[in-house]
């Protein structure tokens, strides 16, 4: 779609639905779209007025708020670009994300203001605004938005940078994703589909703003489809239903973590559920089990899909409804994440470069073609050339696909076990051990050793009120994986270490068992 932004997005829906409330935060304050604009549109302004220009960075270390959603909104009219910091990061790992950025403002809330006193000390020119008073920040962003003019800012370009949404870091330093205006719109275009979203969606968002998917992915995919976005903040499966049956919630999503008891709680009562019209389950893998549970329940209203901060927060795989239903002699389509959705190109490559044989069992690595794709990694031109080449984004995760175009994850290429030649995926082991009666998270990874080069070595955490023994899992490992898979060493821990976008921390687990 030519010239389409996500400033020209936000005009359009306006325009178009000026009275409908756009964004309720976790307090019960909202905003129609016409104010939205309006105070988007001012606050942009008021950030220019201070000697910004456009495509200058404004860094974002806020909790779940209207504010944040507004300055989102700012960013894309006057042309700024938004550099999303999550509200769980130390002050350390913040210094990194605005050092990198070159980000010359920082926005915060007021719950992160002892973060930003460590953070200013070793970045000191750093403009603060606070959402609420704050003797570090001389102005608050209430402040800005009433000094801030009517004047409509030139249109932005579909090249100009938008985010710069940082990943997660699993290895080494956080990366800068570059993405563009063009591309946060046509991810939002892509997702509307992908989601199933109706004319005026009522979203029960239950990620964390500050993951760098979530504002893209979920808030301005409903921005397209000019629908309301219900910010629930803290939350739990039984507030989640109760809020479902009293807006009439159409869209929501689901971690991993909550699905089994999502799908216990919600087959007491699945009448509660009526008004959904998709539910996604993304980002990390979940057992089948617990999503056949609650596909059981909801039946093909379940979403499974592929998304990826390069992807602007997007999907590029997705299920139908008809995925869902099992079928005599058809693979059960939920162990999949569906097949590449509109407008996007899935292959899987062998190392030489070419199409592996799409079988369902031949494993390369996944690259994808989009037009929501990140532009480029922030200052790093060798990492840039290295996942985009010829138009395509090499992702660095393992899969197959099958005739019929679906496809499986296998592993995350950094993550491949190679124990005496033989290829040892992660995810493999971890779900035969998932099996074990309270056994609750694992993560497997592969440990130097002398003679095979690497071994199998499984961290699990288990529910304190079950007994579980190291002969249990292997057992369970001897039963259904062949000998070369089953890991040589068991360890339990208290809890498993995780990234900042909560998935598992492959990386810090490595890093303990090694010690």
């Amino acid at each position: 779609m030519s010239g389409f932004t996500v400033a020209a997005l936000i005009q359009g829906t306006a325009l178009r639905s000026p009275n409908t409330v756009a964004i309720v935060a976790p307090d019960g304050s909202e905003q129609t779209y016409a104010d939205l604009l309006t105070t988007g549109r001012r606050l942009g302004n008021a950030l220019l007025a201070t000697g910004l220009a456009p495509g200058d960075r404004i860094a974002a270390w806020m909790e779940d708020s209207l504010e944040y959603v507004q300055v989102y909104v700012a960013c894309a009219l006057a042309g700024l670009v938004v550099v999303p910091i999550n509200a769980r990061l130390t002050h350390h790992e913040a210094t990194h994300l605005v050092s990198d950025s070159g980000a010359r403002v920082l926005l915060f809330t007021g719950g992160l203001s002892g973060h930003v006193a460590s953070l200013t000390s070793v970045v000191p020119d750093l403009a603060l605004v606070s959402t609420v008073a704050d003797p570090q920040a001389p102005t608050t962003l209430s402040e800005l938005v009433a000094s801030g003019s009517d004047d409509v800012q030139p249109a932005p370009s579909p090249d100009d940078l938008y985010m710069i949404g940082y990943t997660s870091g699993t290895t080494g330093l956080p990366k800068g994703a570059m993405l563009t205006q063009g591309s946060v719109a046509a991810l939002a275009r892509l997702n509307a589909q992908s989601y199933r979203l109706a004319l005026g969606s009522i979203c029960a968002l239950t990620g964390s703003m500050s993951f760098v998917a979530v504002v893209p992915s979920h808030i301005i995919s409903h921005f397209y489809v000019g629908g309301t976005v219900r910010i629930l903040g803290s939350w739990d499966v039984a507030s989640l239903i109760d809020t479902i049956e009293r807006h009439r919630i159409t869209f929501t999503y689901l971690p991993s973590p909550v699905l089994g008891e999502f799908a216990e709680k919600a087959a007491a009562d699945p009448a509660r559920l009526s008004s959904l019209l998709s539910v996604l389950h993304s980002a990390s893998k979940a057992s089948l089990e617990k999503l056949r549970a609650v596909a059981d329940v909801i039946g093909g209203v379940l979403i499974e899909g592929l998304g990826m901060t390069e992807n602007s927060g997007g999907l590029v795989t997705v299920t139908s409804p008809s995925d869902i239903r099992l079928e005599p002699g058809r693979p059960d389509r939920l162990a999949s994440v569906g097949r590449a959705v509109q407008e996007t190109l899935v292959e899987v490559l062998a190392p030489d470069g070419k199409p592996v044989p799409h079988d369902g069992v031949s494993v390369g690595e996944i690259v994808v073609s989009s037009p929501a794709l990140l532009v480029g990694y922030w200052n790093r031109p060798e990492a840039t050339a290295d996942a985009l080449r010829d138009g395509w984004y090499f992702t660095g995760d393992l899969g197959s696909l099958d005739a019929e175009g679906y496809l499986v994850i296998s592993e995350r290429r950094v993550d491949l076990i190679v124990s005496g030649g033989m290829n040892v995926y992660p995810s493999e082991v971890e779900e035969v051990i998932m099996r074990v009666p309270g056994v609750v998270s694992c993560a497997v990874v592969g440990l130097p050793h002398e003679r095979w080069g690497q071994s199998v070595v499984a961290a699990v955490v288990v529910d304190p009120a079950v007994v579980v023994t190291e002969d249990q899992i292997l057992q369970m490992c001897r039963e259904y994986l062949a000998s070369y898979k089953k890991p040589t060493r068991v360890q339990f821990l208290d809890s498993m270490p995780t990234t900042t976008s909560l998935k598992i921390s492959r990386s810090r687990v490595r890093d303990s068992l090694a010690t």
